[in-house]
C-alpha cells in the first residue's frame, strides 16, 4: 500500500472518531442559554452549548471541543479544526469539519442525531437515531447515559455495538 493511501485511510480513520467526538459533545453538554426557537429546540440548545473532554474507548482519541452558542464548534484534535453545527428542534446536525472534503473524494453531508426528548435530566439514559454523514461511520443509533456532568454514548448498528466515547463537562 502506497505511503499517501496508507495517511488518507489513516485520516479518515482520525476523522471519524472525530465525527464521534463531534457528536458525542453536541449531545452531552448540559448547560447552555438556550437562545432561540421553541421549548425543545431551546432544551436542545442548552444540553449542547459548552466546553468538552471526550475519550473514544480503545484509541488514542483524547481531545477537548467547544461548542458555541453561536453555530459553530472548535477542537483542539489535530492542532485545532472548526466546523458548523445547527439544532432543528429535534437533534442535532453537524457540518463536515472547514476544509474537509477538498479532494472532492470525500462525502460532505452532515451527520446527525435525532429523536432527544426535550430537556435532558443529569440522570437520562436513552437511544437517539444517529444518520451518517461525512463521518463515514456504519451506525444507525447512539445510546446516551448521562450521570451528572459524565455522558457515555455508545454508538451502534442494529444489535451490534460500536465505538464508545465518554465526555465530561469541563
Amino acid at each position: 500500500m502506497s505511503r499517501h493511501a496508507t495517511l488518507h485511510i489513516r485520516r479518515r480513520t482520525a476523522l471519524r472518531y472525530l465525527a464521534l467526538g463531534a457528536a458525542a459533545s453536541l449531545v452531552s453538554a448540559c448547560g447552555g442559554n438556550g437562545a432561540g426557537g421553541g421549548p425543545k429546540r431551546q432544551a436542545i440548545r442548552a444540553f449542547v452549548v459548552g466546553k468538552w473532554r471526550y475519550r473514544a474507548e480503545g484509541t488514542a482519541v483524547d481531545a477537548t471541543l467547544t461548542v458555541h452558542e453561536d453555530g459553530t464548534w472548535e477542537s483542539d484534535q489535530w492542532d485545532g479544526i472548526t466546523g458548523a453545527w445547527r439544532s432543528d428542534g429535534d437533534g442535532v446536525s453537524v457540518e463536515a469539519p472547514n476544509g474537509f472534503g477538498a479532494s472532492g473524494e470525500e462525502d460532505v453531508s452532515a451527520l446527525s442525531v435525532s429523536g432527544f426528548p426535550g430537556a435532558i435530566p443529569s440522570d437520562f439514559d436513552g437511544d437517539c437515531a444517529y444518520a451518517p454523514g461525512w463521518d463515514g461511520l456504519p451506525v444507525d443509533s447512539l445510546h446516551m447515559r448521562v450521570t451528572g456532568r459524565d455522558v457515555r454514548l455508545t454508538l451502534s448498528r442494529g444489535t451490534e455495538k460500536g465505538a464508545v466515547i465518554n465526555c465530561k463537562r469541563l
